[in-house]
């Protein structure tokens, strides 16, 4: 298989540089790092981001991408990639934020099973206040979190640092391993971490909306969570009933029956506020109990949902968001239940073609944030437009 090269937001679109660029590689191409590093030669990069298939070498090729920039580099092992024909295996995409459009600062998270969060909040504000102070031309941002998917603490830590990012809109994705679900990693500074997170601020003056996509529409079938352990995402009663029995029934299967497909097909979600949010299920233990890929809780009240059409939901929401601003270049972070459902359906295809139509370019992860909040079943992210002023 042949590398394949693609400026996501081409110069031809009308205005004077592209909003990011991306280089996406496949792992078969032979040295990727040179092609990498020659895709953005003689473009002045303030940062990198690098989005890999657990299939590649990580540390040595985050340790040989930061030898190779001026720039920072922060990097994370995938579930999938997302590149320029859509859903992507085996591959590596970077995507590089041009100085003259974009600042940005990292923040390393160590040691998450452990971290007292609250302690983080003050060095996340100082870094944050140390950006927009010296990048007054650049008054829009958001904020960007790579974490270990197998960390288990994505629920704490966003609700303990979404206060500090004010201005700076979070969304982020949850590091993956594929589906072997083994070890996941993140990259900073050429040093590759386990149980750790790195959240990016980037101040920039192109336009910026983080947004949340989820194609879920609530039904009227609930459960009551009776029983559980929520800090190994654990539940083993529902309605005082075994966990996974009790939901196949709910959902009309035969416990038996219970695979990933039927969980992307009958998602469970919670309620706050107004909005529903997926807590999607990663498995049945040896139990019968059900694992969860976020957090989960006795008294929690689950909603049991029904999917829309993904590829033409997709479309319709990321149409609705452009709504005249320009083309976008889009950075997003997609659930792997959603790629896995978009498989079982035989609808990959049509959602690839969705994702390459509106330039959108990411990775599959375990999980996904926006704001406070770590949700499953989810896109993620953040669409960048031309600056006001500029010729879209």
């Amino acid at each position: 298989m042949k590398h394949v090269l693609r400026p996501v937001l081409e110069r031809s679109r009308g205005w004077d540089a592209r909003a990011f660029v991306t280089c996406e590689v496949a792992l078969s191409a032979g040295d990727f790092v040179k092609t990498i590093v020659d895709h953005f030669a003689g473009i002045d990069l303030a940062h990198v981001f690098v989005f890999v298939s657990p299939e590649a070498d990580f540390p040595r090729l985050m340790w040989m991408l930061t030898e190779s920039f001026a720039c920072p580099v922060v990097g994370c092992t995938s579930a999938g990639e997302i590149g320029h024909e859509g859903y992507a295996e085996g591959h590596i995409v970077a995507v590089g934020l041009p100085r003259k459009h974009f600042a940005a600062r990292s923040v390393l998270i160590e040691d998450l099973a452990t971290t007292d969060f609250s302690t983080v909040v003050d060095r996340l504000i100082q870094e944050r206040i140390a950006l927009s102070f010296a990048n007054k031309g650049k008054e829009n941002g958001f904020s960007f979190l790579m974490v270990d998917g197998l960390s288990r603490r994505e629920d704490e830590l966003v609700n303990a640092i979404a206060p500090s990012v004010a201005g700076f809109s979070l969304f982020g994705g949850s590091a993956g391993d594929g589906l072997r679900f083994r070890r996941s990693f993140v990259s900073v500074g050429g040093e590759v971490y386990e149980n750790a997170a790195v959240l990016t601020y980037v101040a920039t003056d192109c336009e910026a909306k983080v947004f949340s996509i989820n194609h879920m529409n609530p039904t009227d079938r609930r459960m009551v969570v009776t029983e559980a352990l929520p800090a190994q995402r654990v539940v083993k009663g529902i309605n005082d009933e075994p966990a996974a029995a009790e939901y196949a029934r709910v959902v009309g299967k035969d416990p038996g029956q219970l695979d990933e497909l039927v969980f992307a097909a009958h998602p469970v979600t919670v309620r706050i506020g107004d909005d529903y949010h997926v807590r999607a299920i990663q498995r049945v233990n040896e139990d019968g109990d059900l694992v969860f890929f976020s957090a989960i809780d006795e008294g929690m009240v689950l909603t049991v949902a029904e999917p829309q059409d993904m590829a033409a939901h997709l479309d319709e929401t990321i149409a609705s968001l452009v709504n005249g601003h320009g083309a976008p270049s889009i950075l997003a972070c997609d659930c792997v239940l959603r790629r896995i459902e978009a498989q079982k359906s035989q609808t990959q295809h049509k959602v690839s073609q969705v994702l390459k139509k509106h330039g959108v370019v990411g990775f599959s992860t375990y999980g996904e944030q926006i704001g406070p909040l770590h949700l499953n079943h989810t896109m993620t992210g953040v669409a960048l437009f031309p600056p006001r002023g500029a010729k879209s």
